[in-house]
């Protein structure tokens, strides 16, 4: 029983040990933007907060004040999906040097962001012709929010795998696992 306990702690200890003897002691209190390996972590937050919060003002849409919650949906699903393109092209690290088990997740983690991505769009062009085309149609509303409602399934799966890429595999942490540095790679 005890040498279970200690191969178990062992186990989950040691990979962050690791990362410990890694990290080295900053004394960055205010960091500019070239003080980053990469943007993508600041990029990312656009479409986390701007795609669900699309998703709830279109289903709040249905309980009043539609016109103008439409127009909030349009602006939040716009600014959204610019956050996307440029957290999926632009901003995107390029790895190095990972484990298998990471692959796996940074694969999960693309997986999502590029149905994040699509998703997003489709809303997006959905969205624009109920305001636009076709005005008034019930059908097309709830066809935007099941897209917005797969988009932000889509947004959550993807921020939990960059969680876990970060968080317990120590991609980005220092740039670690990134090519290039804070110059190279924006």
């Amino acid at each position: 029983m005890l040498r279970t306990l200690t191969v178990t702690l062992a186990l989950f200890f040691t990979p962050l040990l690791l990362l410990a003897q890694q990290l080295q002691e900053s004394t960055v209190v205010h960091a500019a933007f070239s003080d980053f390996a990469n943007l993508h972590p600041i990029v990312v937050h656009l479409p986390v907060v701007l795609l669900p919060l699309a998703l709830l003002t279109q289903v709040a849409s249905f309980f009043g004040w539609s016109k103008p919650l439409g127009w909030v949906t349009l602006a939040a699903l716009a600014g959204g999906v610019a956050g996307a393109i440029l957290a999926v092209t632009l901003t995107h690290p390029h790895t190095q040097n990972l484990n298998p088990a990471t692959q796996q997740v940074l694969g999960l983690h693309d997986t999502y962001a590029d149905w994040t991505l699509w998703l997003s769009v489709a809303a997006l062009v959905a969205k624009a012709l109920s305001l636009w085309l076709l005005p008034d149609r019930r059908w097309l509303e709830w066809i935007v929010v099941l897209l917005l409602a797969g988009t932000a399934y889509a947004v959550t799966m993807t921020g939990h795998y960059g969680g876990t890429l970060v968080y317990i595999h120590g991609v980005g942490v220092q740039g670690n696992f990134v090519e290039g540095d804070a110059e190279t790679n924006h």
